[in-house]
C-alpha cells in the first residue's frame, strides 16, 4: 500500500497523536510505502524531504498562528498543501486532526477518487470551559461532521470518543482502535539502576512522590491535583512532593500556586525529558494521577500502568477504560476526592502494588503496538478494496 499521513506536527515533536503516528508508522513501513506531510520545524522552516525510520517526511513551510491561552497548540498552516497531497498519489490518505483540514483539501482528494481514513484522536470537548466546549461543538457542526461523513473510515482511541464524538449515521465505517505502550521500554526499574539514581539526583526529591504527565492547560487539571497534595501533605506531615511532567501556559501560574500553599521544595515541573529517559522518571514516583477534565485517551496512563505505578484517573472520556480495574477513579475537578485517592494508595501498599501489577499485564494484553498497527493495515486495506 502507498499511504499517506496527514497530520500538522510529526516526531521528533513531542505530543500524544505524534507519538502514535511515530509508533504505528515505524511498523507499517516495514511492509509499505508511507508519506507523511507535515510541517516544517519552527527553527528550520522551510521546505524539505527526510527519511525517519523508513518514513518519507514532506516537511511545508509553515505560518504558526499563536494560540496562546486558549488553544494548547498553535494553528498550522503549511505552504502549498493540496499540491504536495496530490503528488504523493496515495492508495489512503489519513488524517489526524479533524481540525486543520479544511474543505478544498478534502473536495479535492474526494474529487481524484482517493480513499481517506480519518482518527478521532480528540474527543468532542465537554467539560472543560464553556468557551473550549462552545467552540469544539461549533467546529464539528459547521466541519468536522462533514468530514466525518466524507471519509471513507473513521477510527476512534477510545469508545468514548466515538460515542461522544461520531454521529450516529456514520457509525457503520467507524471503528475502535486503541492506542498502545511500549511495555519493554515502559516497565518497573530495579532501585539499583544507575539510570533510575541519576534521575532521583536530579529530582532532589526525599519521601513520596506524586507524578502527572500533560500538556500544563486547563484540561489536564494540575490545579486541582495540586490543591490536593498540598492539603494531604498538611495532613501527614511528612515528606511528600508534587513532580508535574509537561509545558503549557499554565506553568507560571502553578508555581505561583504552589508557592503560595507551601510546596516550596516539594514542587516541580519538568520537561524536554527524551523518551528513553522517560520511564526512569516513572519510576521514581510512588503514584501516579492524571486528574484531567476531558481525557480522549491517555498515552501518559498507559505508560504509568506500564511501569506498575499504582494509578489514580478522573472519571471521565476514555480514562475508565485504559485503566480498567487496574486504578482507582477520583470525581473531575474535586480536589477532595484526589486526596482521599492518594491518601488510599499510600496507606495500602500491598494493594497499590497488585493493582500495579495488574495493569501492567492489561498493557501487554490490550495495548501491544505490533497489533495495533496490524489492526490499522488491515482496515486500511479493506478500505481500498471495497
Amino acid at each position: 500500500m502507498d499511504i499517506c499521513v496527514l497530520n500538522p506536527y510529526f516526531y521528533p515533536y513531542k505530543g500524544g497523536t505524534e507519538k502514535v503516528l511515530y509508533e504505528i508508522y515505524t511498523r507499517l513501513a516495514k511492509r509499505h510505502n508511507i508519506t507523511v506531510i507535515t510541517s516544517a520545524t519552527m527553527n528550520r522552516n522551510s521546505y524539505g524531504i527526510e527519511d525517519i525510520n523508513g518514513i518519507k517526511v514532506v516537511r511545508l513551510k509553515t505560518a504558526y498562528i499563536p494560540g496562546g491561552h486558549l488553544l494548547p497548540l498553535p494553528i498550522n498552516l503549511m505552504e502549498g498543501f493540496n499540491a504536495a497531497a496530490a503528488k504523493v498519489d496515495a492508495d489512503i490518505y489519513h488524517i489526524n486532526n479533524r481540525y486543520l483540514y479544511f474543505p478544498r483539501s478534502v473536495h479535492l482528494l474526494k474529487k481524484a477518487e482517493k480513499k481517506i481514513a480519518l482518527t478521532i484522536h480528540n474527543a468532542l470537548p465537554k467539560g472543560i470551559d464553556l468557551f473550549t466546549d462552545s467552540a469544539g461543538l461549533l467546529y464539528d457542526v459547521s466541519w468536522g461532521r462533514r468530514l466525518m461523513h466524507t471519509a471513507d473510515l473513521i477510527t476512534g482511541i477510545s469508545r468514548a470518543t466515538i460515542d461522544s464524538t461520531v454521529p450516529k449515521d456514520e457509525m457503520r465505517k467507524t471503528h475502535l482502535v486503541y492506542n498502545g505502550v511500549d511495555y519493554d521500554k515502559f516497565s518497573k526499574k530495579r532501585g539499583a539502576d544507575p539510570k533510575l539514581v541519576a534521575v532521583k539526583r536530579r529530582l532532589g526529591l526525599k519521601g513520596t512522590v506524586v507524578l502527572a504527565n500533560g500538556r500544563l492547560v486547563t484540561q489536564k487539571g494540575q490545579t486541582y491535583l495540586l490543591e490536593a497534595v498540598a492539603e494531604l501533605k498538611k495532613e501527614l506531615d511528612t515528606e511528600l512532593n508534587l513532580l508535574i511532567i509537561g509545558r503549557g501556559p499554565l506553568e507560571s501560574r502553578l508555581k505561583r500556586e504552589a508557592k503560595a500553599r507551601g510546596l516550596n521544595g516539594h514542587f516541580k515541573i519538568i520537561n524536554g525529558i527524551d523518551e528513553d529517559t522517560l520511564p526512569y522518571y516513572y519510576n521514581v514516583a510512588d503514584v501516579f494521577v492524571m486528574p484531567s477534565l476531558y481525557e480522549p485517551a491517555s498515552l501518559a496512563i498507559l505508560e504509568a500502568l506500564s511501569c506498575e505505578l499504582p494509578c489514580i484517573a478522573s472519571n471521565v472520556g476514555g480514562l475508565p477504560e485504559m485503566m480498567g480495574d487496574c486504578g482507582l477513579l477520583a470525581m473531575p475537578k474535586s480536589s477532595d476526592d484526589i486526596r482521599e485517592k492518594i491518601l488510599y494508595v499510600l496507606n495500602n501498599k500491598e494493594r497499590a502494588r497488585a493493582l500495579g501489577r495488574k495493569g501492567r499485564e492489561r498493557m501487554k494484553k490490550r495495548h501491544d503496538w505490533n497489533n495495533i498497527a496490524k489492526q490499522y493495515e488491515e482496515l486500511f486495506e479493506k478500505t481500498i478494496r471495497y
